[in-house]
């Protein structure tokens, strides 16, 4: 039988005391704390293709090292390691992903996943956090290189009219600012519903994820709009998760709420959706529509935006480019700077334009090159809006050193109304 990774995993490219290491993580919780990999056990994980039995793996790995029996028995010894931390994809990791899914299906509620690990477990405390990233402003170095000749004036966009904004996913204060260009806008204005497209970056089997719970923050309660899940996941059909599992400790959703329950309020529904990876699509269509099956997921969730009875806003919560070592490219990311901030400033007017066929042709063009995480979310919003003005409001590359990678963030706004913004330079 084929020995084969999980597929959900984080893997991490780091230096562990002036050593090559690897870091491996799980959102699923199954592995309780990070995995440090060093030596010959790195060496072996990367000739675990999927397609290779535990002998295939033995036999190539001392090709390598020369043949010795200590070899091969390090090789099952590890392999044996392996798999009882859950690294590996095996029948006792299935049972296990199982029970957990039976767990969380059976519960009426989603617990905050990150509280007083990402963001104060305190209400209080979480309102002064989230008060200082609103008014977060100066702008990263990232920013200043590729708008240099913008206006310096701070912008103001339109009373009314907001249709949806784009908003990160990284880790709240590696993207403070970011968020900050993004949500200080909601404070004046008012919603009845929000639906959230984030990332199910532990999502395997589907397209979409989809849950009727309700999310618990330390703010409250935020109320899931349960008939319109219950629209969408007819409309998805196969494409939809057969449960809700990837909800559980994903954190794209849960950071957009924190924000949206202080701005608007605590009397909010939202419709939560996560999104699967598209990459197998990538060079067989030319946008999110045009994949089989989606079309009517699309064309009900544009119909929900457009119900006259709730004012309803859109969210994406995403991330643009991963690059460096970190997410395996041979560069480091600083070496990079230049070709990912041109790449992005690409899709980035691809979204200004609304334009789903260009947005998508880039990431074709470079066969997702730069590992754009919020590449599905974004597909699909530029489906279900028809803006009639686009605003960009801030840009960043959030570098890590240590690894030697780096992550891009952006945030927009679209405008179902004509109005002008001061300070802002629109691409519409």
């Amino acid at each position: 039988m084929a020995i084969k990774l999980r597929t959900d995993l984080e893997i991490q490219a780091i230096n562990y005391k002036g050593n090559r290491a690897l870091l491996i993580s799980d959102r699923l919780g199954l592995i309780k704390n990070p995995v440090v990999l060093q030596g010959e056990a790195v060496d072996i994980l990367a000739l675990i293709n999927g397609e290779k039995r535990a002998e295939d793996i033995q036999l190539e790995f001392l090709r390598q090292r020369g043949y010795s029996l200590e070899g091969a028995s390090l090789v099952s010894q590890v392999l044996e390691k392996f798999s009882k931390l859950m690294i590996l994809d095996t029948p006792e990791f299935r049972q296990e992903k199982e029970r957990l899914a039976q767990e969380f299906s059976k519960m009426t509620e989603r617990p905050a996943a990150l509280s007083g690990q990402a963001y104060p477990a305190e209400e209080d405390n979480l309102r002064l956090f989230i008060k200082e990233i609103l008014e977060s402003s100066s702008q990263g170095e990232a920013e200043k290189e590729k708008n240099k000749n913008r206006e310096k004036t701070r912008p103001e966009l339109p009373a009314a009219g907001l249709q949806a904004l784009i908003a990160p996913h990284i880790d709240l204060q590696a993207g403070r600012r970011v968020y900050g260009a993004a949500y200080r806008w909601l404070q004046e204005l008012s919603f009845d519903r929000v639906i959230v497209l984030g990332i199910g970056h532990s999502l395997e089997n589907g397209l979409l994820a989809l849950t009727e719970k309700d999310f618990i923050t330390p703010f409250g309660r935020v109320k899931t709009d349960k008939e319109a899940v219950k629209k969408l996941k007819e409309a998805a059909g196969t494409l939809a998760a057969p449960d809700d599992l990837a909800h559980r400790t994903e954190h794209s959703i849960e950071f957009q709420l924190l924000f949206l329950q202080y701005c608007l309020g605590k009397n909010l529904e939202v419709i939560p959706i996560l999104c699967g990876s598209f990459h197998q699509w990538l060079k067989e269509v030319t946008r999110a529509s045009e994949i089989p099956g989606l079309n009517l997921f699309i064309r009900t969730l544009k119909e929900l935006t457009a119900e006259p009875q709730k004012r309803t806003l859109i969210v994406a919560g995403v991330d643009l480019s991963h690059v460096g070592l970190k997410f395996g490219h041979r560069q480091k990311a600083s070496e990079l700077k230049e070709v990912i901030i041109n790449f992005d400033q690409q899709i980035i007017e691809a979204l200004l334009h609304l334009d789903a066929v260009s947005f998508w042709k880039r990431h074709q063009e470079v066969e997702d090159w730069f590992n754009v995480c919020g590449f599905p979310a974004l597909a699909i919003l530029l489906e279900i809006i028809e803006a009639k003005r686009a605003y960009f409001l801030d840009y960043d590359l959030v570098e890590e050193p240590a690894s030697g990678s780096a992550v891009s963030l952006v945030a927009l706004a679209f405008f179902n109304m004509v109005r002008e913004a001061k300070g802002l330079k629109t691409l519409s």
